[in-house]
């Protein structure tokens, strides 16, 4: 409880100090990468065990002077000598500490960003205790002497569009606890959030492309093989017969012709929210890929396709991610 009581105060202090000092935190934002500290970025302070050995040993000192105790005298230096040397460490355990690469994945909206700091240390010193603070998360890591280390971090997605993470705070209180370094990276790093896929999903359009013949009828296509069955696929493609013999689900994977295509159109959908629009278009995409049929995505503008493949998948998810936004 009390660990508690004290995190929380700790974290109210340094928002306090954010909203105080805002250039210690956006004095450097969105760097490209890598980004390395040095002096100019790197801030210490004694820690609050730092502050209470100072006081104790401004007793053993008063007190030694007081009562002309050479022995005390020399116990009370003998510390506070240690302890500026360990400043200089505590400081160099930083120093020349570059973020060489931030790594994200594109997500749906809903799911969790991974993000993966990749940290190297810049000479033969090996970096100890080195803490990254991202949100209300916090990753403690060492860096090996001319190695790269990687902190990875999970936070949620919850609007469509570029996730761009907050600046991640690096600390560190190595050797002695005696006191606090600590920086922010803040790169431009960022990663695609696509609109979250509508549940339960709705059948594909059966609307063909003007001048050409069929729809999106799966049952039309013709098969071209029996794989394994993947958890999501449509129960309609189940092939119940070969499963039957063989004892293991198959489903039939179909190849539509050439000359067949689905259109998505978004001002076609029966929809009045637009992000319920872009959720069922979510929706179709990632059921016409996993169906194998070809598909073309029209919204006001722009239009993609017919095309299939991941590369095709890609470009309609990134463009119905970033539709309709200020800051794409």
């Amino acid at each position: 409880m009390a660990n508690g009581r004290i995190s929380e105060w700790r974290d109210r202090w340094w928002r306090s100090v954010d909203l105080r000092l805002p250039s210690l935190r956006r004095r450097h934002r969105y760097e490209a990468l890598p980004i390395t500290l040095g002096q100019r970025r790197i801030y210490i302070v004694p820690s609050w065990f730092g502050l209470a050995f100072a006081v104790m040993m401004m007793g053993v000192l008063a007190g030694a002077l007081n009562y002309n105790n050479n022995g005390a005298l020399l116990f009370g230096l003998l510390p506070v000598s240690l302890a500026a040397v360990s400043m200089l460490q505590t400081f160099r355990n930083l120093d020349k500490l570059s973020l060489v690469q931030v790594t994200a994945d594109p997500v749906f909206q809903g799911e969790s960003v991974h993000l993966e700091f990749h940290l190297r240390a810049g000479d033969a010193r090996t970096r100890y205790g080195i803490t990254l603070k991202l949100g209300a998360e916090r990753r403690h890591i060492e860096v090996e002497a001319n190695a790269t280390s990687v902190a990875r971090f999970a936070l949620p997605a919850k609007q469509r569009g570029w996730y761009v993470p907050d600046a991640v705070r690096i600390s560190t209180t190595w050797p002695f606890g005696l006191f606090y370094a600590w920086s922010y990276l803040h790169s431009d790093a960022r990663a695609l959030v696509y609109p979250r896929p509508e549940t339960p999903a709705t059948p594909l359009p059966r609307t063909p492309d003007p001048g050409r013949i069929g729809g999106a009828d799966p049952g039309e296509d013709d098969l071209r093989a029996l794989r394994e069955y993947v958890p999501g696929d449509a129960t309609r493609l189940i092939a119940w017969k070969a499963s039957a013999r063989t004892g293991d689900l198959l489903v039939r994977q179909l190849e539509a012709p050439q000359s067949r295509e689905t259109v998505f159109d978004l001002t076609r959908v029966p929809l009045s929210d637009l992000e319920s629009k872009l959720s069922r278009l979510t929706r179709w995409v990632v059921d016409a890929e996993r169906a194998g049929i070809r598909y073309r995505l029209q919204v006001p503008g722009v239009t993609v396709g017919p095309d299939l493949g991941s590369g095709h998948r890609m470009r309609c998810l990134k463009l119905l991610a970033l539709y309709a936004l200020t800051d794409s």
